[in-house]
């Protein structure tokens, strides 16, 4: 079955997580609204909001051992239609790396020490390895993970980040581009990394934000993704972890942030103590009916299409493979 096929089949059968009811990971409450009952697909799927901090996450929470087999084989497959990354999928990622490691190049010396999180096929590792840095990778899904050490040459851990033992080794630069998202406890997945970078190093993390008003309702909901974040929470769970947000951030507002990391967590964390009223409020005026009406809907559709016919370009373009380095790994 052609690949396209793949997708589009995969995307309109429901993940059937058992999971449990859990409290909020960023506060603890176990107060909670629904704030939509359907995936993007309009699969079964329920997402909550917690009352006393935000945060947004799936209801019930699935189990450690539902989400590795799930982000282990099934994944990419359902997202991309192959179990290894396609031409599209790496001249895309790519582009997207080439670029994002130009605005983190500020951070960087010559022979730092950088972890990817979430690595994929592992192209912002072979954009940081060409950039005179050391690099190694982690990727929960082992058809990926395989394809980054085959193709490039490069450690690519084929493990949750919770399983992954790198032996001590400290890094200057952490990257979590799009995957904090998918972790069952983003909290202490920020703790970890607060203990894998440097004193003085930096972490880059990159979420879908929730808080975005001109997103389809339902888009950022699908079964893997745990967590929804937007500006507020994700600040809030850094700082409890470790982590302070940079002044300036190269990549704009929103839910793309750079963090220093701090020496302890930081005790006043809860910063934004109303927030959750006032996305409670937002929650309630998104709705897809609101969307459709709205004209700003409409201004964007001449952008998906270039967006669109960009993506078939990018399909016909085969990426010089790089030829990994001798004496295995970087």
């Amino acid at each position: 079955m052609p690949s396209y096929l793949k997708v589009r089949w995969a995307r309109y059968r429901p993940v059937r997580f058992t999971g449990s009811h859990q409290p909020c990971r960023l506060c603890g409450s176990s107060d909670s609204i629904v704030v939509s009952r359907f995936d993007r697909w309009f699969n079964p799927l329920l997402n909550v909001m917690c009352l006393g901090c935000g945060l947004v996450f799936l209801d019930p929470m699935p189990t450690d051992e539902e989400l590795n087999a799930y982000y282990k084989d099934q994944f990419w497959l359902r997202s991309q239609g192959s179990d290894e990354p396609t031409e599209r999928t790496i001249a895309r990622a790519a582009r997207y790396a080439q670029s994002r490691l130009a605005l983190l190049l500020p951070l960087l010396k010559p022979g730092m020490c950088i972890l990817d999180v979430g690595a994929g096929g592992g192209e912002f590792l072979v954009a940081a390895r060409r950039g005179g840095f050391e690099v190694e990778g982690i990727e929960p899904n082992l058809g990926y993970a395989r394809y980054c050490q085959r193709a490039y040459g490069i450690t690519a851990h084929a493990a949750p980040l919770t399983d992954v033992d790198l032996g001590g080794k400290k890094f200057d630069l952490i990257t979590c581009n799009h995957s904090m998202e998918h972790m069952r406890d983003p909290l202490g997945a920020f703790k970890r990394l607060h203990a894998l970078l440097q004193p003085d190093g930096h972490l880059y993390v990159s979420v879908p934000d929730l808080g975005d008003p001109n997103i389809w309702p339902l888009r950022y909901f699908h079964a893997g993704h745990m967590f929804g974040f937007t500006y507020e929470t994700l600040v809030m769970m850094a700082a409890k972890a470790g982590f302070v947000a940079l002044d300036y951030q190269p990549f704009g507002s929103g839910t793309t942030l750079i963090f220093r990391r701090l020496a302890a967590p930081d005790p006043h964390w809860f910063r934004f103590p109303d927030y959750a009223a006032r996305a409670r409020s937002k929650w309630r005026q998104r709705t897809i009916w609101r969307y459709l009406s709205a004209p700003r809907t409409y201004r964007r559709i001449p952008g998906r299409i270039r967006y669109f016919l960009h993506g078939r370009l990018l399909r016909r373009r085969k990426p010089a493979p790089e030829r990994p380095r001798a004496g295995g790994p970087g």
